[in-house]
């Protein structure tokens, strides 16, 4: 058998005022404790305004699994990309952890 090497890529986004723990306006409640990246890679092509996920804690946290008392959100500067988001990809990846 032969052997394949696994090669990470760690990206920035293009925009630092956009993704990881920006909020805006508009904000959209995934029903999970987690961001599905498909709903990352849609944001990247489809919107011109400002966009993030963030998180807000449903319990206390705890220092070894965190990630699962919390609730994740979409979050958008533009109403109308919002509403492009939740018709087109959004409520497909509702509640997927």
């Amino acid at each position: 058998m032969g052997s394949k090497k696994l090669v990470l890529k760690k990206r920035k986004m293009a925009n630092p005022s956009i993704g990881y723990q920006k909020r805006f306006t508009f904000d959209i409640d995934m029903h999970s404790n987690g961001i599905n990246g498909v709903c990352i890679e849609w944001c990247e092509k489809n919107c011109l305004h400002k966009w993030g996920w963030w998180f807000e804690a449903t319990d206390e946290p705890h220092p070894t699994n965190h990630w699962e008392h919390q609730r994740a959100y979409m979050s958008f500067e533009d109403e109308k990309e919002a509403m492009r988001f939740w018709l087109a990809i959004g409520i497909q990846n509702m509640g997927n952890d």
